[in-house]
């Protein structure tokens, strides 16, 4: 199983990806909601990994983790902006959703942001 380190390296690798697409003009902006999930999803996994919780091979699992960790049970938000990312990227994925610009940049700048920042606080 990967590492603390290993999860939050993977986060930033894939905030850098992101980083490096203009979103104003990319015809990309269904991979950047992906882009920002797996971002949020290895920030998580490296808070679990922190805490030992580390038997996560499907999505299931991954809902059901926020339930074993006391942590994220006291904060329902995490959960919750995890949810709204998974959801949206899912759509992004299967059901042929377009997010726009602004869309992007709200989940970049609010769900991600505040999973970064409640992760990196608890792992330390």
């Amino acid at each position: 199983m990967a590492s603390v380190a290993e999860h939050l390296a993977q986060a930033r690798h894939n905030e850098a990806f992101l980083g490096s697409l203009d979103l104003r003009t990319t015809p990309y902006l269904d991979w950047a909601m992906t882009i920002i999930f797996y971002a949020a999803l290895h920030y998580i996994r490296g808070l679990l990994a922190r805490h030992q919780v580390t038997n996560i091979s499907r999505y299931g699992e991954m809902d059901k983790a926020f339930d074993r960790l006391a942590l994220l049970r006291q904060n329902p938000g995490v959960y919750t902006d995890y949810r709204q990312l998974k959801d949206d990227s899912r759509a992004a994925r299967y059901n042929m959703w377009r997010p726009a610009y602004g869309d992007v940049v709200d989940f970049r700048d609010g769900e991600l942001r505040r999973i970064r920042e409640f992760v990196l606080v608890h792992v330390r």
